[in-house]
């Protein structure tokens, strides 16, 4: 994948990324197509396709937040990323194992009062 000026896409978003160092210097995955447009779908899957190639085939340590990406800078931002990362997990498979669970009792009939705590 290449960008308007014939570079390799990759190799400047790395380079945009270097530069978005600690948690207060975000870049979002918006401004980073601006700049190269990747993509014309609004949640830049292209974007974010990129991103997850340079932190799991370079090993670069970025950070996905709300606030958007950056290199991990310290021990603390590390911790707190991971961190979030473990909630998100979490929190996914009590998703998972409600739908199943859900699903399980399913009777076509729509009824929130039969048990509130499912979704």
């Amino acid at each position: 994948m290449t960008t308007g000026n014939g570079r390799d896409a990759k190799d400047e978003i790395r380079e945009i990324i270097l530069e978005h160092r600690g948690a207060d210097n975000p870049i979002t995955s918006r401004e980073i197509n601006e700049r190269f447009d990747l993509d014309n779908i609004g949640s830049f899957p292209s974007t974010r396709a990129v991103i997850r190639e340079l932190v799991m085939e370079e090993r670069i340590p970025i950070a996905a937040t709300s606030q958007g990406y950056f290199l991990i800078d310290s021990e603390e931002e590390l911790e707190e990323y991971v961190d979030n990362l473990e909630s998100r997990v979490m929190n996914i498979t009590e998703r998972k194992f409600a739908v199943l669970r859900a699903a399980d009792r399913w009777d076509g009939e729509s009824d929130s009062s039969s048990d509130p705590d499912i979704l």
